[in-house]
């Protein structure tokens, strides 16, 4: 059955008048009616009558014509949820990141595996002024004036190195961190600031050994199990081989939230898809 057929039936049950809906439908009168005749055949009933000049409807076309302009109206809203849908359509972004960059090579490559159409810029350190393409950020910190889609929430625990003699402990309090040397990230990084927030509403003061503002050269001293630090376990990607082992914090859990923030909506196509990359990176579903 063809959609055209639908339409030129339509039309002739509203106007009644063949020679009417043929002139509106810009086709001949002879060609609209053998349309008609090849529909009744499909239908196997029949859908018209002549009554004089005029044509009239049969109790079979009373039936047919809700079904046809439900039909017809399906395929219009189709039609104009894909010009939606192309309008939004995005083929460059910057992913722009504040946190998680260590993981951010596997990431890339997945994504880009999935969607070789896009073309992604991956920044971090500065972000100009006359950037023209849409800016993703990943991030702990909620962006005001933003869409933020939570990812992920992760613990963090802390990185303590196989000799060291807190490694024997299978839990730590707050007193056992707070007298042992900690290497952090500088104030100015997003993950310092969640973890600078909860040690504040703990009043907890550490004592701090060393600062660097590279998540990547934090975690390489970490991973060569040269320092103690506080680590995020899903991002940072920990293996149970690494010459360190992880321990929480009993009577002060930790965790980070990773958020995709942007200027678009939730239910654009390009932010869907990104966040569900993401998820299936991190959390495998």
């Amino acid at each position: 059955m063809k959609l055209l057929h639908l339409q030129y039936f339509k039309k002739v049950f509203e106007t009644k008048n063949v020679t009417q809906a043929a002139k509106e439908l810009f086709i001949s009168q002879p060609a609209l009616s053998r349309a008609i005749k090849h529909l009744e055949n499909e239908l196997g009933v029949p859908l018209f009558y002549h009554s004089g000049r005029n044509i009239e409807t049969t109790v079979y076309a009373e039936e047919f014509y809700p079904y046809a302009v439900k039909t017809l109206d399906t395929l219009e809203e189709g039609i104009k949820l894909l010009s939606s849908v192309n309008e939004k359509i995005v083929t460059s972004v910057i992913l722009y990141l504040e946190v998680a960059s260590v993981s951010i090579p596997n990431l890339v490559r997945i994504f880009m595996e999935k969607h070789p159409d896009i073309q992604l810029t991956i920044m971090q350190h500065h972000l100009p002024d006359d950037i023209t393409d849409p800016v993703l950020y990943i991030t702990s910190e909620m962006k005001p004036g933003m869409t933020n889609i939570p990812i992920m929430k992760e613990p963090v625990y802390v990185a303590i190195p196989k000799k060291h003699p807190l490694a024997k402990k299978e839990h730590l309090q707050l007193e056992d961190i707070q007298r042992t040397p900690i290497l952090m990230l500088s104030k100015s990084n997003a993950f310092r600031h969640t973890l600078d927030a909860a040690l504040e509403a703990k009043s907890i003061e550490l004592t701090i050994s060393s600062t660097t503002d590279d998540p990547a050269t934090l975690r390489s001293i970490v991973k060569q199990g040269l320092a103690v630090s506080f680590f995020p376990k899903v991002s940072w990607s920990y293996d149970k081989n690494d010459p360190f082992v992880l321990r929480e914090i009993k009577d002060l859990p930790l965790t980070r939230t990773i958020y995709l923030s942007s200027s678009f909506t939730e239910d654009h196509p390009l932010i869907k898809m990104i966040a569900k990359t993401m998820r299936e990176f991190y959390l495998g579903k």
